[in-house]
């Protein structure tokens, strides 16, 4: 099974829905997530069809930050089991397999309000016992060396991440490719590059996988 997560900043736009889509059919993902939709979930949610894909759930973005949405086909079979502005969470079952949990999380944009994402995480991680899987945008790093560049993190930040990481007993899964999942631009031209995007797990989901490996790809629509 292969799971694509795509950030882009406004997946509504022509450009980039067909890069999303050029995307699915050259790595034919059994589930797709976007992140940053800034659009309505209903406007994400029919888009399955365009992506090939003949189911979708996605949650409204709050004006131009979040939304996410999920996709995937019949193959496997998907129960939510609870959203919110930061998350969709749901349980996967595929023939063969045993069922296992996936998040799909959207860090708050907003440093000073970043503390709501690690609560739901916190408050979610006991409500089911399959094993868990979390992919997204953190919107935040686990150690100062995953920020390169002029400027630097604020140690609090990091320290709650890292203890919502902790408290729901996930491990970082690491990655091929780019050390860092998001680049700007900063004053006097040059470049702060941060892994923003990762993907953490449960013991339990890395022994069910235990061959899972986390590639860093690169798209031209797409600011992460």
């Amino acid at each position: 099974m292969s799971v694509l997560c795509w950030n882009r900043r406004g997946v509504g736009k022509a450009a980039t829905v067909r890069e999303v889509r050029e995307f699915a059919s050259k790595f034919t993902p059994t589930l797709l997530c976007i992140i940053e939709t800034q659009i309505e979930g209903s406007r994400v949610e029919s888009l399955a069809g365009t992506f090939g894909y003949d189911n979708s759930f996605a949650i409204d973005s709050r004006g131009r930050s979040g939304g996410i949405g999920i996709f995937w086909n019949n193959e496997i079979k998907v129960e939510i089991l609870g959203y919110s502005d930061y998350h969709i969470d749901f349980s996967i079952e595929e023939d063969g397999l045993d069922p296992w949990r996936a998040t799909v999380v959207y860090g708050e944009a907003q440093t000073h309000l970043r503390y709501k994402t690690w609560d739901t995480l916190k408050n979610i991680s006991s409500s089911c016992n399959l094993p868990w899987l979390c992919i997204g945008d953190f919107n935040e790093i686990l150690r100062q060396e995953e920020q390169m560049g002029p400027n630097t993190r604020d140690s609090s930040q990091i320290a709650g991440f890292r203890e919502a990481v902790d408290v729901c007993g996930l491990s970082d899964l690491g990655y091929k490719g780019l050390d860092w999942t998001f680049e700007t631009r900063v004053t006097g031209g040059q470049y702060c590059r941060v892994r923003l995007d990762r993907v953490l797990a449960t013991s339990s989901w890395s022994s069910l996988f235990p061959f899972a490996s986390v590639e860093h790809l690169t798209a031209a629509k797409s600011d992460h």
